[in-house]
């Protein structure tokens, strides 16, 4: 697979790839080329996807509805009243994929953290090598990534997915986005008694991966898949370069008045902006603009690196339209007293220069489970 201009509004086609990119397992790409091209507003978005996911359920093709499910949810508003059923049917269906299609071995787990759960996938491996935890990134669920840490157990990995605060069924009992996310991760490395594990981060997990190694010392190796140090940084990029440089200026000068009354213009303008700004909200579960870039800001690693003694690996996609490139180039500079430091930009010309090698991931798959095999270079 490379990655494909389907449709040519970009935070469309970029969604459209994070499937294609799993090949005829997550879809059937024939449909979706059909389908998606002529998409122009989210309502499109959702009946197109919505309307494949009915007929691939209906057909049995359960993988395929559960990823076409998950497109129909993604840019539904939280206050839309199809966004929970569309969830839950997205959900059902993987676990239908998972024991009918995949056949997987794999536990749900839910692990007690501060009056509520955290959400667990574990998949065990029949030769164990080493222990990796995984978790996804802004608004992600476990339950997508399987396909893409799946490889890793054929390896040898024992592997335990996790939905933290602000993700999945945990934002769904109200536990909201936060930065400090190594809390969360002790409280998943106590639960399984790990005493050494890796540690790797999809997308802005890549942030909560590093932040969790700064603090956490049972994880041992830690992988940013990609990188990400700095999250207002990242979801003030998304506007123009004028207005992005108005909104940081407000929001460091505590502009409160000026920085909503400008958001709030822009997304009357933007449908994306609009999405953008309000599912923010909702998974850090604040109520103005300036209070969504002050639970950003914390997401920051800034005074965290010198504590990142582990071996690490940094990925990044040198195309990636959510994570700035700078932000690759700052952290592997400012990690000085790591045991090891390898760091990877993806090219155009190998075709993994998107966020998360979307279109190719395998590359990035294939890297990671060859620095893991020089960090467990032998059975336990």
């Amino acid at each position: 697979m490379s990655y494909t201009m389907i449709n040519p509004i970009p935070q469309f086609n970029f969604q459209i790839n994070r499937v294609l990119t799993y090949g005829d397992l997550a879809c059937n790409s024939k449909e979706i080329k059909m389908n998606l091209p002529r998409v122009r507003t989210f309502e499109d978005w959702y009946t197109v996807w919505s309307g494949m996911g009915r007929s691939a359920e209906s057909k049995k093709h359960y993988l395929h509805a559960a990823y076409y499910y998950r497109m129909a949810e993604f840019f539904l508003k939280s206050t839309d009243e199809r966004k929970d059923d569309t969830y839950s049917k997205c959900i059902e269906n993987f676990y239908r994929a998972f024991d009918l299609e995949l056949q997987l071995h794999y536990e749900k787990i839910q692990v007690p953290f501060e009056g509520k759960n955290l959400y667990c996938l574990k998949l065990s491996p029949t030769h164990f090598k080493g222990t990796v935890v995984v978790c996804g990134g802004y608004d992600s669920f476990i339950e997508e990534f399987v396909l893409q840490v799946h490889d890793l157990v054929s390896k040898g990995f024992e592997i335990i997915l996790f939905d933290g605060p602000g993700q999945g069924k945990c934002l769904r009992e109200n536990l909201y986005f936060r930065f400090d996310f190594e809390n969360a991760t002790s409280a998943i490395l106590d639960y399984f008694h790990i005493k050494k594990c890796a540690f790797v981060g999809i997308s802005w997990g890549g942030y909560f991966a590093l932040r969790s190694a700064a603090y956490e010392k049972r994880i041992s190796a830690v992988a940013a898949y990609d990188v990400m140090d700095d999250g207002l940084e990242v979801m003030t990029n998304v506007f123009p370069a004028p207005i992005c440089r108005i909104i940081r200026l407000a929001y460091y000068k505590k502009w409160k008045r000026l920085l909503n009354g400008l958001v709030g213009k822009i997304v009357k303008k933007s449908v994306l902006a609009d999405w953008a700004v309000n599912q923010g909200m909702h998974i850090t579960g604040t109520k103005t603009p300036f209070e969504f870039y002050q639970n950003l800001s914390y997401h920051n690693l800034l005074g965290s690196t010198d504590f990142i003694t582990q071996d690490v690996l940094l990925l990044a996609g040198e195309k990636d339209h959510y994570i700035p490139s700078i932000q690759f180039y700052r952290l592997k500079s400012s990690i000085h007293n790591a045991k090891s430091l390898t760091c990877r930009m993806f090219t155009v010309a190998e075709g993994g220069e998107q966020h998360c090698q979307i279109g190719n991931h395998m590359l990035a798959v294939n890297t990671i489970v060859d620095w893991l095999n020089q960090h467990f270079p032998e059975a336990d």
